[in-house]
């Protein structure tokens, strides 16, 4: 298969036309008075928007000094709306429809005056922990009993169409270069640092995990395979409110963790702030079997065997305000940040044999590795809502820092095949770290134009600085330090038509960028410049009440992390390392998908993406010493195609089920670096199950499987876990307890093979997949101010700015 079949492919879908998601439809807005039964205005109630399956409020607004709200931006569908205030009996509407034909509905809600004081007002729901639209994929850890309790790298693990390798790289239905967001905000950082950053993050403090295949313009370009966000718990309730989660988790030994989350919401101002703490201890064994292929070594071996013991602890915490100018306008301030540290001690052992099995000699290798970093992140916005048709203007700043520090220490000795010492212990100590800079604005621009057409545009510039330092002492020697500078100013504009049953959304996104890396020691530079323009193609079409088609296209690019780009050398053992290559080029991906939706429960997509200058971690055999490397490289070129199905029903009242099953076909080629094709067919799935049980309680049975997969030129192995969980809900739901068993089989362990040229490596890798979660959290408050709470101040249609 080569780039003509994908083109063969994106042509046949764009002669479809029938198609976008419905994330891009125009959207309707509801608005009206709430009055007494004397017909005066109720001044500062709340009304919510409140989808008549779930029960979840999905928006809400508060009434202004003449009873007014309104609610905008809201997709096709049915609704009811849910009116409450202090003094007053909470009220619910009949149903209404947002559809082609509707676009604006106005209504009156008349409260009655309540003889008790309404203590709280809560809209219950019961939601799904894998949700699947026509263009997102969203996780809801805190609707999952097995999965609250995790961290976010292992949620993502064990979310569909999510593969980690054993280097921590996370890619997306195969497909490396997928880009990670935290609130809408690029985290800069992949593999070895980004993994114990979203390790100390735990699902109980996310409101929701969206993975976003296909992003419009407004979306950075970068993330050839699409976007991963993270978004974290913000609490903008009325009154005085919040909640506490504690927890315990076992494994050969404990892990603790503890979250609370506070939130003052007095109308104007709205203060909040939550911090989670988290401990752990943890283990890790390694298999690694290397097959001497050349000549020389006449098919010797190299057996592997290495054990770590980690412990380490982090907190994460967010803090920040929401000050409402007027109706119409709000500037918001928020700081963020996580830290922690984690050490590793490890004894690695290291067998040589002949070709025959026969021990010749060994290696022990003792180390331990110190990793601690730092993050902070301030964030400004204003947004001002311009009119009730939807126009607006949003303002963002951001300033975050990024501290990575890691020191270790090696001692290896050697043995004959008797194991009496050589007489030959060599040792190696090593400091390295990194200092990530970036400051970046955005300016973004919303104008419906009529009742069929919308159009946003936008402005950002982000500048980053990088300064990563390297020390080694000992069998090998290296003193550097690389300073990386990087600026991309980008803009684009997006149009929205609505055409009967048709929608239609074209975007264009321009970024120019402009980089610069310096090896002081080497006084290497490498420079690059480059203008690209990315388009952007979403089309969907109605076929009838219960089905939808839709397409997707837009062209994307891939730039290295930069760790990848430092020119280093990172020693794991003496015949095992990795090294950083500042050549690497960004790639360049055309990814398109087709999607349909049967009632919402069955979605089935298909996707084709088509990569250039494909850069991969490659495994390479240093011929000199037989030592055996790693490293990022440019291949030629790689074609990804994927078909899905998904399945949301309800088997009975008390049984919910939602599961994916995907399958998938990678072609690489390798080019002139390797002169290889590698090319293979594999497929992953999921299925989660929850039961309604009596007496407040509830239950859980997951399960995920994932057959081989090609990541570059190394093939992970197939593996399975099997989650299972139970809840009790206390105080009349405002607490509850749970109680989690991950991987009751402790077959979640990973494991890879290379063979290809000289290289012929086999890898199994063993971690604590198995666990057991118990955690408690309970929520507290009164509804006691007149507010101005939950209103819509986004820059993004799905949240606000000033929700991060």
């Amino acid at each position: 298969m080569t780039a003509n079949l994908f083109y063969t492919l994106l042509i046949a879908g764009l002669i479809s036309i029938n198609l976008n998601t419905r994330a891009e439809i125009l959207p309707g807005v509801i608005k009206g008075r709430v009055i007494d039964n004397n017909n005066n205005p109720i001044e500062f109630a709340t009304v919510a928007l409140v989808n008549p399956l779930s029960k979840l409020a999905l928006k809400g607004a508060v009434c202004n000094q003449k009873g007014e709200y309104i609610i905008e931006k809201i997709e096709n569908g049915e609704y009811y709306l849910s009116a409450s205030m202090m003094g007053f009996e909470p009220t619910e509407t009949e149903i209404v429809v947002i559809d082609l034909k509707t676009r604006i509905i106005e209504k009156t809600i008349v409260l009655k005056q309540s003889v008790l004081a309404l203590e709280e007002v809560t809209v219950k729901g019961k939601y799904e922990f894998i949700e699947q639209t026509a263009d997102k994929t969203i996780i809801n850890p805190n609707a999952s009993i097995t999965i609250a309790s995790e961290n976010v790298f292992e949620i993502l693990r064990k979310s569909p169409g999510i593969t980690i390798d054993n280097d921590d790289n996370i890619s997306l239905k195969g497909m490396q270069g997928v880009i990670i967001l935290i609130d809408e905000k690029p985290t800069y950082v992949s593999g070895k640092e980004l993994a114990p950053v979203l390790k100390a993050m735990l699902g109980k403090d996310i409101k929701a995990i969206e993975i976003i295949e296909n992003p419009s313009a407004r979306y950075d370009a970068e993330g050839n395979t699409g976007i991963i966000n993270i978004k974290t718990n913000h609490n903008k309730a009325p009154g005085f409110n919040g909640n506490i989660n504690t927890g315990l988790t076992f494994t050969r030994t404990v892990g603790e963790n503890f979250a609370t989350n506070l939130n003052m919401n007095s109308g104007k101002l709205n203060v909040y702030g939550n911090i989670s703490l988290y401990d752990w201890k943890g283990w890790s064994e390694l298999y690694a079997k290397r097959h001497l292929v050349n000549e020389e070594e006449n098919g010797s071996y190299q057996n592997v065997f290495t054990e770590s013991n980690s412990d380490g602890g982090s907190y994460n915490y967010k803090t920040g305000a929401d000050y409402y100018i007027s109706k119409n306008h709000v500037v918001s301030i928020m700081f963020r940040g996580n830290a922690g540290k984690n050490n590793d001690d490890e004894d690695g052992n290291t067998l040589f044999t002949d070709h025959n099995r026969i021990i010749d000699s060994s290696l022990i290798n003792l180390a331990n590795r110190d990793f601690e970093w730092v993050n902070n992140t301030l964030n400004m916005n204003y947004k001002w809502d311009i009119d009730t048709s939807g126009q607006s203007l949003t303002l963002d700043a951001d300033y975050a820092r990024f501290n990575f520090t890691s020191a270790s220490t090696q001692q290896s000795s050697n043995f004959d095949a008797f194991n009496e010492p050589l007489g030959r212990i060599i040792s190696l100590l090593s400091n390295q770290g990194s200092v990530i800079d970036i400051f970046s604005t955005k300016l973004d621009y919303v104008r419906p134009l009529n009742k069929v057409l919308s159009i946003e545009g936008g402005l950002k510039n982000s500048m980053v600085k990088t300064s990563s330092e390297a020390s080694m002492i000992g069998y090998f020697i290296q003193n550097d330090e690389f300073i990386y500078k990087e600026n991309i100013q980008a803009a684009y504009l997006s149009g929205r038509a609505q055409f009967a049953k048709t929608s239609v959304q074209l975007g264009l996104r321009l970024e120019n960028t402009s980089s610069n890396g310096t090896s002081i020691s080497t006084n290497q530079v490498d420079k690059n410049n480059y203008l690209k323009v990315f388009p952007s193609v979403f089309v969907q079409q109605t076929l009838n009440s219960n089905q939808s088609i839709g397409y997707r296209y837009s062209y994307r690019i891939g730039r290295p992390n930069y760790h990848e780009l430092n020119p280093f050398i990172w020693i794991i053992d003496p015949y095992t390392y990795q090294v950083g290559s500042p050549q690497l080029k960004p790639q360049f991906t055309h990814a398109m998908s087709l999607n349909h939706s049967y009632k919402g429960k069955f979605i089935t997509s298909f996707g084709c993406n088509f990569t250039n200058d494909l850069f991969s971690q490659v495994i390479y055999q240093n011929e000199d010493n037989m030592a055996i490397y790693q490293t990022m490289d440019n291949l030629s070129s790689a074609l990804d195609c994927n078909l899905s199905e998904t399945v949301q029903v309800q088997p009975a009242k008390w049984w919910r089920l939602n599961g994916t099953l995907t399958g998938m076909y990678k072609e690489t080629n390798s080019g002139q670096t390797l002169n290889n094709q590698f090319k293979r067919w594999s497929f992953m799935g999921n299925v989660s199950n929850s039961f309604t049980l009596p007496h407040n309680l509830s239950a859980e049975l997951n399960a995920n499987y994932m057959s081989e997969q090609l990541l570059g030129n190394f093939i992970l192995k197939p593996r399975y876990s099997i989650d299972m969980g139970i809840q009790m809900r206390l105080f009349n739901d405002k607490g509850n307890v749970k109680a989690s068993f991950s991987d009751v089989f402790n077959t979640g362990s990973a494991g890879g093979y290379a063979k290809y040229g000289n290289v012929d490596l086999d890898v199994d890798n063993r971690f604590e997949t198995q666990r057991i979660n118990i955690s408690f959290s309970y929520r507290f408050g009164k509804s006691e101010f007149k507010t101005r709470a939950n209103r819509s101040t986004a820059s993004s249609e799905e949240e606000g700015r000033s929700s991060k």
